[in-house]
Order: structure tokens, then C-alpha cells, then sequence
């Protein structure tokens, strides 16, 4: 299988070098920020919105206006380009919003697709203008070099190289299988009843936030002590984000190695954790306690972790199954009988029918791990099998006390021959 990966790594540059990084970050975002008011421009004025090609064909006048456009590279500049023309195709691919002008500090980022070079015995990447940058090298990068991301994050400057190669991909030697149910007071609760939960320095790190933000608020704006107040705000988020992506990184290598199967609830954070205000027209209610929910859900990183085990169990050869979330914590794992009653407390699951009583979290991932064998069960390709105890290629009744869903199943496992899997060149992956 054809892999690309990202590694990532913080740099070690002198100041003027960095100072001179910040530059060309600010000439990719004019860049993009003038073609995207030139698109607009031209779709108001009922053309068609220009495409790449057209874009890059404008840039040699651009830099004869604007001399100081000369200092990058311009396939870096081509690059931003690219990334805007990308932005719409994802709005009309994901139906999400148009493409945005990008502002100082949001998205600070410039990449370098040929000329580059990294040396990894020397811990050094070479870039096409700025010579050679040294990294804090924590591990080599694996495969041929495709391109270079320099990205300030948290007043630091990160680079990423993208690289690619081929991954022998073997069937796994376990047989175990597991359930997984992320929750949000246990961060991930296995169907064999371990409780998986977030290193206690975030939450030390997350009280003196607290009390950073209420210093922050009564300082005056724009003075010296407040600027410092919020420069170690920045750094505590940047502390907070590491321990969880290295933790995340950790327990899923583990869970994927030890096991054949793994299944979880195929959740849809993004709309999980949207707001409740609503508008001025039509308010929402209980804005405070879905705000949050919202906050203990992105704390544990839900999202995340189902990325991290989807590309892992592709390399591994682990099945990765994603089944209908829909009443898993209030059907018993023992008889199937689906009932609020069950639900008893946050805590503490307890069957009106059978009498199985067990903590809610591991019952929720039992039903979940019998679900995921109902699937495969069932003789169906995961992509079509659903639940309800009926699937669609054997269009039986099934059973009626299990709540119908029109929600389908799907599995990562062993790729097709041949197959590239892409994975983001901003991505710090662990293999």
C-alpha cells in the first residue's frame, strides 16, 4: 500500500530567519487573499469564477507590482493558490461555507512542494531560499520527501514533511475483538471493562487557566502584563494539546495491536457539538449546558481518536468497524431490551428485563462489540449491513424490541493492492 505520512517537527531557527519566515507567511496570505477577492469579483460580475491556471497566469503581474512578492519561492505562492481553489472545491463536495480572507494569525502557514531536501542523520531539511533549518528531531521521517509545511502554532514554528512510501500491510496474528464507547467523564471504556482516561496534568493545566483568564480579564487591554498574561494562556493550551495527542497516539497504537476487531459508534462530533444559541429570531434553550457538553466532548478528543484508528488499522490489518450509535447505552447486552429504564444514572446501567446490572459505560461498549459482530454475522459487505437485528441482504423482520435504523455500518481493514492512503502533510502520525 502506498502511504503518505506526515512528521512533524518544531524548528530551531535564529530570529532573523524566523522573522524572515513570517514575511513570506504574509506574502502567501495577500496572495490568496487578493485571487479570492478577484473570484469574487468576477462572480458578482456573473463570469465564471477563475480557476487555477488562471490564478497562477496572474501571478508573474502581481510580483512585477508588488516587487517584495519576489522574496519567496513562487511555486509557494502557487501553493496558496492552490489550497484557495481546494477551499471551493470542498464547498461544493462538503457543502460547507465559501472560502474566507484569511486574517494575521489564523491559518500562518506556507509550503515548499520541489527544491527541498532533508537530511536525516543531520536532523536538517533544506528549503529553497532559506538554506538549512535544524529540527528537535525526535525520530527519522520514513520514505521520499514530497514537500515541506512551515506553520507557526502557538508562537512556535513547526515543520512538517510529507513523505511517502510503501507499507507491507500482513494480516494480524491476534484474535481478540473490542468495543469502544467514548464517553465524557472515561475518555474511552472498553467492552472488557477498562476505563481509559485523560492524564491528570491536564486538568491541573486547565485550572490555572482558569485563573489566567480571570487575571487576563482584569487587566487593561493592550498593556504589557496582559500581553504576558496571554502569552502563558497560549502556552498552557499548547501543553494541553501535546498531552492529549500523545496520549491518544499511545492508546490507540495499543488497542490496534492487541486486537483483531475493533468497533465503535460511528458519532458525528462536528454536529454533536454545535452550538445551541440558535438565532435572535428562534433562541435556544439550555445554551449553557450543551456549551458544556461541547467542551468535555472536544476535551476528550473523539474525533481524533477515531482518525488515529482508522489509518492505523489500515496499516496493521486490524478491522476497524463503525456501527449506529442510536440507544447503545440504553439496550442491555445481555437480553437486547432497549428501555429508558435501564439508564438508571449516569453510572450504573441495570436491565428491567433480565436483571443484568453492570457500570454504563462498559455495558454501552459490550452492546456496541455486539453489534459489530451482528454485522459481520450477517454475511453482508459492512457497507450495506445495518441495524436492527435485520440486515438488507436477508430481509427478515428482526428483533422488535431493537430500535430501526437506517444507518449503515462500514469497516477499515486490509486496503486493495495498489491502494495510496493520504494523510495530511500537518499531521505529526505515529506509525
Amino acid at each position: 500500500m502506498l502511504v503518505r505520512q506526515g512528521f512533524q517537527y518544531a524548528a530551531r531557527l535564529k530570529a532573523k530567519h524566523e522573522a524572515l519566515v513570517r514575511r513570506w507567511v504574509g506574502c502567501r496570505r495577500f496572495v490568496y487573499n487578493e485571487a479570492l477577492a478577484f473570484q469574487r469579483a468576477e462572480i458578482d460580475a456573473g463570469r465564471t469564477r477563475p480557476s487555477y491556471e488562471a490564478l497562477c497566469a496572474r501571478l508573474p503581474g502581481l510580483r512585477r507590482t508588488h516587487p517584495w512578492l519576489g522574496e519567496p519561492p513562487a511555486q509557494a505562492l502557487q501553493q496558496g493558490l492552490r489550497d484557495l481553489c481546494e477551499a471551493w472545491r470542498r464547498k461544493s463536495v462538503l457543502k460547507i461555507g465559501a472560502p474566507r480572507f484569511k486574517r494575521r494569525g489564523e491559518g500562518d502557514s506556507i509550503r515548499f512542494p520541489q527544491g527541498c531536501a532533508y537530511f536525516a542523520t543531520a536532523g536538517v531539511v533544506r528549503i529553497p531560499k532559506l538554506r538549512d533549518v535544524r529540527l528537535r528531531h525526535s525520530r527519522p521521517a520514513l520514505g521520499t520527501l514530497k514537500n515541506v509545511t512551515l506553520r507557526f502554532e502557538r508562537n512556535r514554528l513547526l515543520v512538517s514533511l510529507q513523505t511517502e512510501r510503501e507499507v507491507n500491510v500482513l494480516p494480524t496474528t491476534v484474535t481478540s475483538e473490542v468495543g469502544l464507547d467514548f464517553g465524557v467523564k472515561t475518555s474511552i471504556m472498553t467492552s472488557i471493562g477498562e476505563a481509559i482516561t485523560l492524564p491528570a496534568r491536564i486538568g491541573r493545566y486547565e485550572r490555572r487557566m482558569r485563573r489566567l483568564q480571570q487575571a487576563a480579564s482584569r487587566k487593561s487591554k493592550g498593556s504589557n502584563n496582559r500581553r504576558k498574561t496571554i502569552a502563558r494562556l497560549v502556552e498552557f493550551h499548547r501543553r494541553i494539546a501535546a498531552i492529549r495527542s500523545d496520549f491518544l497516539h499511545k492508546e490507540t497504537t495499543r488497542l490496534v495491536r492487541k486486537n483483531a476487531l475493533i468497533v465503535i459508534e460511528d458519532l458525528r462530533v462536528r454536529a454533536m457539538t454545535a452550538s445551541a444559541a440558535g438565532t435572535l429570531d428562534a433562541p435556544g434553550t439550555n445554551v449553557r449546558q450543551k456549551a458544556s457538553l461541547n467542551r468535555s466532548i472536544l476535551r476528550n478528543g473523539w474525533g481524533m481518536a477515531r482518525s488515529m484508528l482508522e489509518y492505523k488499522c489500515a496499516w496493521s490489518g486490524t478491522t476497524l468497524l463503525t456501527v449506529p450509535p442510536a440507544y447503545s447505552s440504553q439496550q442491555c447486552s445481555r437480553c437486547g431490551r432497549v428501555a429508558v429504564e435501564n439508564r438508571r444514572s449516569q453510572a450504573r446501567f441495570a436491565c428491567i428485563e433480565c436483571g443484568h446490572s453492570d457500570n454504563a459505560d462498559r455495558n454501552a461498549a459490550q452492546t456496541i462489540l455486539l453489534r459489530g459482530r451482528e454485522i459481520l454475522a450477517s454475511g453482508c459487505p459492512p457497507s450495506t449491513a445495518g441495524y436492527a437485528g435485520t440486515h438488507a441482504c436477508e430481509g427478515g423482520v428482526g428483533d422488535r424490541r431493537r430500535p430501526r435504523s437506517a444507518a449503515q455500518g462500514s469497516a477499515v481493514g486490509l486496503p486493495l493492492a495498489g491502494t495510496c492512503l493520504e494523510l495530511s502533510p500537518s499531521s505529526n502520525l505515529h506509525p
